[in-house]
């Protein structure tokens, strides 16, 4: 048949809902980035940490049918880990030996919540920078170097289908080391209790998982995002991630000498990282004398994910002006 004679056919297949175009994007962006090596090896060591937490949770879980008193040491091991205690002390794991006793259903949530706790802030913290700095630079900077706004505009995709399937890549494998662990030690540690009412008691912690983890992926994966629809290189969008995140590792590390020295220290604010950590503590509701009060890391937080969706609807709607 000649070219010219085809024409126009009717499509007779099935029809996609036009609100799933987004996953399209999305699916083709998670399997380049599982090309990576790097990223390959970074998922799998991030499940690490969770192997040896849920071992905590096996251990505690044993032990309150052998005593009180190793509960209470396991307990006190994972305060020493978060630093809330200089050492662990006798007559503290005595004191909490007789709380245990007396209140087995809150010394178990408070454990739970403090191992989590640990598992976000000594090791997923960092997996997170990494992992986003894999993923996200590349996804709109070769984009707008390949001018492919030309193909994926040329359809009715719309700049909100167009971003939410790009940060669905960078969700995807942040939620594989963060949700997932996180889930997967609370089922666990449901599993090894001595009666499945426990989780009437813990109901709360799978929802205060879910919070964590909105905390760690929403402004990270705004923030990755917009700072790939700013250059058309991703080494430049790369170097743009890891500085802002060491920058405020050590305004972090200033501010603590301010503090000791009786200052103010301001530019603590300025690390995504303990504003992250800050917010996390309020929301498994950790027992800690430096709890901090959530207003500001939130505002802060807010503030990022607003600014970051500000410039990255401009960025994308700009090669569409005429």
């Amino acid at each position: 048949m000649p070219i010219h004679d085809p024409g126009y056919r009717s499509w007779s297949g099935p029809l996609a809902s036009p609100r799933t175009r987004w996953t399209v994007i999305a699916g083709v962006g998670i399997r380049r980035a599982w090309q990576s090596m790097w990223l390959r090896r970074i998922v799998f060591f991030s499940w690490m940490p969770g192997l040896v937490t849920a071992l905590m949770v096996y251990l505690f879980e044993r032990s309150l049918a052998h005593g009180d008193q190793q509960a209470a040491v396991y307990s006190s091991l994972v305060d020493l880990m978060l630093e809330r205690t200089d050492r662990v002390a006798w007559g503290e794991m005595a004191a909490r030996s007789a709380e245990l006793a007396e209140n087995l259903t809150a010394f178990r949530h408070q454990f739970w919540c403090s191992l989590l706790q640990l598992l976000y802030q000594r090791s997923h913290g960092l997996i997170l920078i990494f992992i986003v700095g894999i993923t996200a630079p590349p996804l709109i900077s070769q984009d707008i170097r390949s001018r492919a706004f030309l193909l994926y505009f040329s359809r009715p995709i719309s700049r909100t289908q167009y971003i939410l399937g790009k940060a669905a890549v960078v969700g995807c494998y942040l939620l594989s080391v963060s949700l997932l662990p996180g889930l997967v030690l609370y089922i666990t540690g449901v599993l090894l209790s001595p009666d499945i009412s426990i989780v009437l008691e813990t109901w709360d912690i799978p929802l205060r998982v879910l919070a964590v983890t909105a905390v760690m992926v929403i402004p990270t994966t705004c923030l990755g995002l917009m700072l790939s629809s700013l250059t058309t290189e991703a080494r430049f969008a790369s170097f743009a991630w890891f500085t802002v995140w060491i920058f405020g590792l050590f305004s972090a590390i200033v501010a603590d000498g301010l503090t000791v020295t009786g200052g103010q220290a301001p530019l603590e604010m300025l690390s995504l990282f303990h504003m992250i950590s800050d917010m996390q503590l309020w929301l498994l509701d950790v027992r800690s004398e430096t709890t901090a009060d959530p207003a500001e890391p939130l505002s802060i937080l807010v503030t990022v994910t607003v600014v970051s969706l500000a410039v990255l609807y401009r960025r994308v709607s700009a090669p569409l002006k005429v």
